[in-house]
C-alpha cells in the first residue's frame, strides 16, 4: 500500500486575505487588529503567515483592508523611532516572571504578551534566540531521531484526522515546532515527504525478527521413519507494532475506532490504539489484516471479553 501527500497549497487571491481581515474585525467589532488578534479561534481562514508574507507587512494588510494602522514596531511609517530591542526584552522577561517560567512558550507570548511572538521571531532571527538574547532558559532538541521527528507527525496526524499544516505543528499538539523540521529537513513539506518516504519503505529484517521467537515442534516426514520428530525455528512476526504498520492501519481506518467511531479529531480526549483482533499471544500475527483501531475503552472493554 503506497500512500502519497495531499496538496495542501490552496491559491488565495488578495481579495480573499483581505474579505477575511475584515469578517476577523467585524467579529470583534474593532476597527485595527493585532497579530495575535488574527487567529483560528477569532476565525481567521488563513494563516497570519501567509497573509504577511503576501502583503510584506502587517500595516499594509491593515491598510488595504481599509482598517487602520497599527503602530508598527519598526514605526518608520509614523515618524516615530524605532522600538529599541530592549523594549522587546523586556517585555519578554516581565511576562516569563509573571507566569514563573523561564522556559516561557510561543503560545504563552501571543496569549498575554504585548507585541507578538511573530514579531520577536522576526526581530531576533527566531523565538529561541530572542528568548536566548533576554538570558531566558532555551530547550533546543538535537539529540531526537528521524523517527522521533515521525512518531511526532504520526501523532499528531492522528490527533487532526488528516495530513498536518505549518502552523498546527505547536505545542501542546506536537512536541517539536515547525522550525524543528525545517532544520533538519529544509521545511515542512519536505519534513512530511520523508515521512511518506519511510512509512511507504519495506520493513528491515530486524523489525520483523524478534529475538524471543519460540521453538515450535512439528511433525516432519522422514525419508526412513514417520516417527522422527525434529524441532526447527519458525520466524514470528513481532509482538510490537513499528511505526510504519501503526500508519498504516490508522490510515486505513480512517483515524477513527472501528467500534464506535470515536475519533481525536471530533473529540482530542480519544485516545487510539493499534491492537491485534486475534492476540498475539494466542499465535494472532502483527500483520495488516490481523490488526485495528480501537479507541482506549472499546480496548479496554474488548481486554475483558478475552
Amino acid at each position: 500500500m503506497k500512500f502519497e501527500l495531499t496538496n495542501m497549497r490552496i491559491k488565495v487571491t488578495d481579495i480573499q486575505y483581505l474579505n477575511d481581515l475584515r469578517a476577523v474585525a467585524n467579529k470583534l467589532g474593532k476597527n485595527s487588529l493585532k497579530q495575535r488578534d488574527y487567529s483560528k479561534k477569532n476565525g481567521a481562514k488563513y494563516s497570519l503567515t501567509s497573509a504577511i508574507k503576501r502583503f510584506e507587512n502587517w500595516d499594509t494588510l491593515l491598510k488595504k483592508a481599509g482598517l487602520e494602522g497599527e503602530k508598527s514596531l519598526k514605526g518608520m511609517e509614523y515618524g516615530e523611532k524605532e522600538i529599541k530591542d530592549e523594549v522587546l526584552l523586556a517585555d519578554l522577561v516581565r511576562l516569563a516572571n509573571e507566569i514563573n517560567n523561564p522556559n516561557i512558550t510561543i503560545s504563552d507570548y501571543d496569549k498575554y504578551g504585548k507585541y507578538s511572538a511573530v514579531t520577536m521571531s522576526a526581530r531576533f532571527g527566531s523565538w529561541n534566540k530572542a528568548k536566548e538574547r533576554a538570558n531566558l532558559e532555551v530547550k533546543y532538541i538535537t539529540n531526537n531521531s528521524n523517527e522521533d521527528l515521525f512518531q511526532n507527525i504520526l501523532d499528531l496526524w492522528t490527533l487532526l484526522g488528516r495530513q498536518p499544516k505549518y502552523g498546527e505543528v505547536i505545542s501542546p499538539n506536537s512536541k517539536f515546532n515547525g522550525s524543528t523540521y525545517a532544520r533538519r529537513f529544509g521545511s515542512w513539506r519536505a519534513a512530511l515527504a520523508a515521512f511518506i518516504d519511510y512509512v511507504n519503505s519495506e520493513n528491515n529484517d530486524e523489525e520483523i525478527a524478534d529475538s524471543d521467537t519460540p521453538l515450535i515442534p512439528i511433525n516432519i516426514l522422514a525419508v526412513k521413519s514417520k516417527e522422527i520428530q525434529k524441532e526447527i525455528k519458525i520466524k514470528r512476526t513481532p509482538r510490537g507494532i513499528n511505526l510504519r504498520l501503526r500508519w498504516t492501519i490508522l490510515k486505513r481506518d480512517n483515524f477513527s475506532c472501528t467500534k464506535c467511531g470515536r475519533s481525536p479529531a471530533k473529540d482530542q480526549s480519544i485516545i487510539l490504539h493499534v491492537d491485534h483482533i486475534i492476540p498475539w499471544s494466542k499465535d494472532g500475527e502483527t500483520v495488516i489484516d490481523n490488526l485495528e483501531t480501537l479507541c482506549e475503552g472499546c480496548n479496554l472493554g474488548k481486554s475483558d471479553l478475552l
